[in-house]
């Protein structure tokens, strides 16, 4: 992103890290002071909690197959010139005030147990996922994300999706912010006091596959799916034709989907999609969509 000096700037998570990057490239370490580390790799989560209860008799170790925790992935935005952030693992929100000696810092009365953020095109902070609701978007005051708790005289709220699917992301889009799930896709539109907000389910089995893999831009809203590649018009979500879904599918890590990440190519009017292969624990392929071509 720009900061109000036009300066270019740069900010890259790891899964135990935050840094910020100059256009210089001088690199300073802003992580947060008590961030909570996370995974490198999904890992399998067999520990307590990561099984179906009951479902085994009792003092028999548990099987090591299941389900696999996800890895540490970042959400970052700008609010205005200020760095916006979010670990999956951690939950926090967390700004950065430019500064290459000061560390991000918790924003102050924000929501935890967070999965996710984003910055609206009306300047509200979406917490996704918020508070350990996998289904709640909770949302500070306009152009105030130190203000969370709703009252008359300001614009904080929240809102439960009426979804069996999980958020994974949300997409600032043109005159919407889309809410990315695990089976659906949500728009979120600006309607002004009392309720701010109001919510419509624009697309269903139309999950995303990881928090990473969806992209928007003027020409609309692109994401991998499960099993396909989808977009969002500006009405309603479709299923986008794909010469290539067999060979994609059919070679992918799904271990490892949570690494999927999409990246706009915008010189070339392309979107790429970088995804771990056979069994690799790193994105070592790629599938490309040319949308002025539409293929």
């Amino acid at each position: 992103w720009i900061d109000n000096s036009d300066n270019s700037r740069l900010a890259v998570g790891t899964y135990n890290k935050l840094f910020a990057i100059s256009a210089g490239s001088v690199v300073s370490d802003i992580t947060p002071v008590g961030l909570t580390a996370g995974n490198i790799d999904a890992q399998l989560n067999i520990g307590y909690g990561g099984g179906f209860y009951g479902a085994s008799t009792y003092g028999t170790a548990r099987p090591n197959t299941g389900v696999y925790a996800e890895c540490t992935t970042w959400s970052l935005d700008n609010f205005g010139e200020y760095l916006i952030a979010c670990s999956v693992d951690d939950g926090k929100l967390y700004e950065w005030q430019l500064g290459s000696a000061t560390p991000a810092a918790v924003i102050a009365n924000a929501p935890v147990n967070n999965k996710a953020v984003v910055v609206t095109e009306e300047r509200f902070l979406f917490a996704l996922g918020a508070a350990g609701n996998p289904r709640l978007v909770q949302w500070c005051d306009k152009e105030n994300n130190t203000v969370w708790t709703p009252s008359a005289t300001n614009e904080a709220g929240d809102y439960e999706l009426q979804t069996n699917g999980e958020i994974l992301c949300g997409l600032r889009s043109r005159g919407r912010t889309l809410i990315l799930t695990t089976t659906d896709c949500h728009s979120a539109n600006y309607i002004g006091p009392q309720l701010v907000y109001g919510f419509e389910r624009v697309g269903t089995s139309c999950g995303a596959i990881s928090r990473k893999a969806a992209v928007s831009f003027d020409e609309g809203a692109y994401w991998m799916g499960l099993r396909g590649f989808f977009m969002f018009d500006g009405s309603s979500v479709r299923e986008m034709p794909c010469e290539v879904i067999d060979h994609v599918f059919t070679n992918l890590n799904s271990a490892q989907r949570s690494k999927i990440s999409a990246v706009h190519n915008a010189q070339f009017g392309e979107i790429w999609w970088f995804y771990p292969s056979g069994a690799s624990n790193e994105n070592d392929s790629y599938v490309i969509y040319d949308y002025k071509e539409q293929h």
